[in-house]
């Protein structure tokens, strides 16, 4: 059982890069008339959150916080709960926005003291982040490298040594 990474990201694997979307988010804002081309955009510009957009109520902000809005605190509190009813262990993902030294030993002494068989990665935030942009091509063109050619009066050219 682990949080919803983000409510909109892209995936790359093999076979290119396909938009993932929280299908219950869709649902949810779809019922009360909020999922448009707007709300994509916002989802977009916002890194797959919805806690900055104003228009999504303060219900679906709680339901809808993603891994790194979620103390993880509460993750660990929760894995411990179900710890109990589980035969061998379970693989706890952790997530902090902004990791340090002194949050992490007190995060992982927590896991220790509630009785945490293991934890499995630490997931952070990226150091940089992608310039937010769209565009309405649908190609992007690339400048076409000069031809390399031979020129006679270039008297550093190795090849007309």
């Amino acid at each position: 059982i682990e949080p919803v990474y983000q409510n909109l990201y892209v995936k790359s694997n093999l076979s290119g890069e396909f938009t993932v979307v929280n299908p219950y988010l869709v649902d949810d804002l779809k019922a009360q008339g909020l999922w448009d081309d707007v709300m994509v955009n916002d989802l977009k510009y916002y890194d797959g959150s919805v806690q900055n957009i104003d228009r999504v109520p303060d219900n679906l902000k709680a339901i809808y916080s993603t891994a790194f809005e979620i103390d993880s605190r509460w993750l660990v509190e929760a894995a411990s709960r179900r710890q109990k009813w589980i035969d061998q262990g379970q693989s706890l993902n952790l997530y902090m926005a902004e990791p340090s030294g002194k949050k992490l030993d007190n995060l992982y002494k927590l896991a220790w003291v509630r009785g945490l068989k293991t934890t499995y990665y630490l997931r952070s935030l990226g150091a940089t982040a992608v310039e937010k942009s769209t565009t309405q091509e649908s190609e992007v063109k690339a400048a076409e490298p000069e031809p390399k050619v031979c020129s006679i009066l270039d008297p550093d050219c190795e090849a007309c040594q």
